[in-house]
């Protein structure tokens, strides 16, 4: 019996090791400092228009003895994060700003800020689009397009391209540009009232016509994204994708879509990194389409979304309600993956966002959110005292870092890339 007592003690404390031996690991959560790309920056705007640029790992803000931007300037960010463009719209003028964050996938490099000397000039610039180092503007005043390629922006001999007479008419349009150097460009219908296009077409960079489908068409057009493969734009029946085959389809509005007004999708995002893009009608939500697929189903469905705009590389969509909750999707499952409500600072635009005419609305809403910015894996937040900046994890929204925003901040951006 005592043998079988010490059998049976030996083989519980087998058994107890053996199993401590089995136990998961205790895994450390990399934190904010470890995950985030060295080369990713906050661009600073203060009340002045005086731009600054911040770094979010050593809290350095860099603020050059450079002319400010326009106070009424709509600023994008190019696809490579080094560009800031500048469309004065009233005046006509684009102007391109060079952060000096250059990407070279792998690492990087940082030289001095500095405006390019070249501007572009047309009648009211007004659409921006940026894909794979390509930026396209579409010029409401005069139907022209914009072109500009951020490998050659770097040079002294650098001189954005305007592209006229296309025929396309004089109406609020949009274009964007698709893997083997072709335009995607909305096209009126002589005749036709209202201020919107009815039809994409392909053209090549010198402006000639590559492709059409007369069988395709909608009564209004607004809002386009591009991922190079595909363009998808906005319409009351639904949107029109055009494709670098020089195909040019209607994926048909499901069920609530419809051709009235707040119905339809009239504002589209898309990310280089991502094959579905996400379309925003006033009242009705987000909605996830695929062009593979020919699909469009909902992501979130609300008529009091705030703002709406996709991470850096695309792999999450976030969304603000009037409620101040922000929602973070995974844009590969369509899972939520986080939501929480979090205090912003106040966003003069969003009010004139709300009262807006329907054409308004859909324009600002392709705006940057100039409170709210994303990189790749976390969220940068200015706090309404503008004093503070949060830094959220995106898959968790929990502050992960809290910085001192320079005195007077008034926009931020992400700008910079993740080394890949």
């Amino acid at each position: 019996m005592r043998k079988l007592s010490l059998f049976s003690a030996a083989l519980l404390v087998a058994l107890f090791f053996s199993c401590q031996e089995k136990e998961d690991p205790i895994v450390e959560v990399p934190s904010f400092e470890e995950q985030e790309s060295e080369w990713i920056r906050l661009g600073v705007w203060d009340q002045s228009s005086n731009f600054s640029l911040m770094h979010p790992l050593t809290a350095n803000i860099k603020t050059p003895s450079l002319a400010s931007f326009h106070q009424a300037s709509a600023n994008y960010l190019s696809s490579s994060g080094r560009y800031i463009v500048s469309i004065e719209r009233n005046d006509g003028i684009v102007r391109f700003f060079d952060t000096g964050i250059e990407n070279h996938l792998d690492h990087g490099h940082e030289y001095a800020m500095r405006w390019l000397s070249a501007t572009a000039e047309a009648p009211l610039p007004t659409h921006f689009s940026a894909t794979q180092g390509n930026i396209v503007i579409f010029n409401d005043g005069d139907g022209s397009i914009t072109y500009a390629r951020e490998a050659s922006m770097e040079t002294p001999t650098f001189r954005p391209t305007v592209i006229s007479n296309i025929g396309n008419g004089v109406h609020h349009g949009a274009a964007t540009w698709l893997k083997g150097n072709k335009f995607a460009v909305t096209f009126k219908d002589e005749g036709t009232p209202g201020a919107l296009p009815q039809r994409v077409k392909l053209l090549n960079l010198t402006g000639e016509l590559t492709a059409e489908n007369p069988n395709v068409f909608v009564t209004g057009i607004h809002g386009d994204a591009s991922n190079g493969d595909h363009a998808v734009f906005g319409g009351t029946q639904g949107v029109i994708v055009a494709g670098a085959d020089n195909t040019i389809k209607l994926i048909a509005n499901p069920s609530p879509l419809q051709p009235t007004s707040g119905n339809w999708m009239g504002t589209i995002k898309g990310n280089d990194e991502i094959k579905k893009f996400y379309g925003y009608a006033r009242n009705q939500g987000v909605f996830e389409i695929d062009p593979h697929a020919e699909s469009i189903k909902p992501i979130f469905l609300s008529d009091q979304i705030r703002t709406y705009f996709l991470s850096a590389d695309g792999g999450h969509l976030i969304i603000q309600t009037s409620d101040h909750v922000i929602r973070v999707f995974d844009t590969k499952t369509g899972n939520e993956l986080a939501s929480r409500a979090v205090t912003v600072a106040d966003e003069i635009a969003a009010n004139a966002r709300k009262t807006a005419d329907e054409l308004t609305h859909y324009r600002m809403m392709n705006e940057n959110n100039p409170v709210i910015t994303a990189s790749e894996n976390f969220l940068y937040v200015l706090e309404p005292s503008r004093t503070k900046i949060h830094v959220r994890d995106l898959k968790t929204l929990s502050t992960v870092a809290t910085m001192d925003a320079p005195a007077n901040t008034s926009n931020i951006m992400r700008v910079g890339f993740q080394v890949k």
